[in-house]
């Protein structure tokens, strides 16, 4: 994971900005200059982060105090981020060895350090768990969190199959605390701008283009987890392919029906770069979510969403930048008499001043904090993302389409 900065000094929210004009070339505008649209965001559900950042604006009461399971390295980037929200108060973190915790909890300033797993889920000054261990790992420290009254906020994949998800999400579920998986583009303001403008594109989006990848150095592939068939037998699929399923769930709104799937390169038995296409259901015929997951490519982690009136792109999507994340937006577009230029009208949405991270824990700690209720739909799209990587993950052993049965 890529780390965005976080603002060091208090962040004012901002309206949205819109930058509209018409283009008849793909090379130079047209037509009256540019101009810009102030809008204001559209309601966030619940609590709108971008008024509640910055160490400053911390809030003592009601809070929820954290503890951090493991000292990942995205651990870093999440503890930072609770020291930003509002409502949260990071307090400990759990290592195999104390003197690794100690080290952590004294560079992020973190009250204390416990030299187990199970001293720190025993500590009864901790409401909210972080759980960044190896994936296959996570799902008996989800189970025994949830025992312990804790919520659980788990890196993804959040498990190496669909059937131990189910297990985790039910076992939180019958202790009534809250689980969510860290997709942190979810918590963007631009997520739920992208959500409201999605209309524009006609009745349901019909089409989605995705991709997530980077390309790892050789020590990589030689010491990295992520490529290890015992910790991350997902490999890229489940550490990059996760956030682009995740999206296609979204903006189709449903689950697919058929899945097939091609592992183009594997590493010890790991995916290291695979592609997808996934069948929607929709009132004109079938509708098409691709994406491309790699460790052999360059940073990309763009989307694409097409409707019958037109298309968005987002060119950062999962780490979307903490100051200006931007939407273009296409619409009316068709080529002029003759076919001599392409012409179509362009809003560029920008949002300002979203650390996404921070959303994601200021929500969950409002959640936590008994602020805001345990919400069923963060358990349930973790469980349904990681059913389609399963269904993805057979397509692409067996060579053959999946077809996915109805889902409670």
């Amino acid at each position: 994971m890529v780390d965005c900065p976080l603002p060091t000094s208090r962040i004012k929210p901002k309206p949205v900005v819109f930058q509209k004009y018409r283009t008849a070339s793909p090379y130079r505008a047209s037509g009256p200059p540019a101009r810009t649209i102030h809008a204001l965001k559209p309601p966030i559900s619940r609590v709108a982060p971008s008024d509640l950042r910055d160490s400053d604006m911390t809030d003592s009461s009601g809070s929820c105090r954290w503890g951090v399971l493991g000292t990942a390295s995205i651990a870093r980037k999440v503890v930072r981020a609770m020291h930003q929200a509002r409502h949260a108060r990071p307090v400990a973190i759990a290592s195999r060895s104390l003197e690794k915790a100690s080290a952590f909890a004294t560079e992020h300033g973190l009250e204390r350090a416990h030299g187990s797993y199970e001293a720190l889920l025993a500590d009864p000054e901790i409401d909210a768990v972080y759980i960044p261990l190896p994936t296959a790992l996570r799902h008996d420290w989800v189970i025994r969190a949830a025992a312990a009254g804790k919520h659980v906020l788990c890196e993804k994949p959040v498990a190496p199959h669909a059937s131990a998800v189910a297990e985790m999400v039910e076992a939180c579920r019958d202790a009534g605390v809250q689980f969510m998986d860290g997709v942190m583009f979810m918590h963007h303001d631009r997520f739920e701008v992208m959500r409201t403008r999605l209309p524009d594109l006609g009745l349901v989006p019909t089409f989605l283009d995705s991709a997530f990848t980077f390309r790892a150095d050789p020590s990589f592939f030689e010491s990295n987890i992520r490529v290890s068939a015992d910790t991350e037998p997902l490999g890229a699929l489940g550490d990059l392919g996760w956030y682009c399923i995740r999206m296609a769930l979204v903006v189709m709104d449903a689950m697919p029906t058929v899945v097939r799937a091609r592992h183009h390169e594997l590493h010890r038995e790991v995916p290291i770069h695979t592609t997808g296409e996934l069948e929607f259901p929709g009132p004109e015929g079938v509708r098409i979510a691709r994406f491309q997951c790699s460790f052999r490519h360059p940073l990309r982690q763009w989307i694409e969403i097409v409707g019958e009136h037109g298309a968005m792109w987002m060119h950062d999507f999962v780490i979307g930048s903490p100051t200006e994340a931007v939407i273009d937006l296409e619409t009316e577009s068709s080529l002029t008499e003759g076919d001599a230029a392409h012409r179509r009208n362009h809003e560029r949405i920008v949002v300002n001043d979203c650390v996404q991270e921070v959303a994601m824990v200021e929500r969950f700690s409002r959640i936590a904090a008994g602020i805001d209720p345990v919400d069923p739909q963060w358990p349930r799209w973790a469980l349904d993302t990681q059913r389609v990587m399963d269904a993805v993950m057979s397509a692409a052993a067996e060579g053959v389409d999946v077809h996915l049965p109805a889902f409670d």
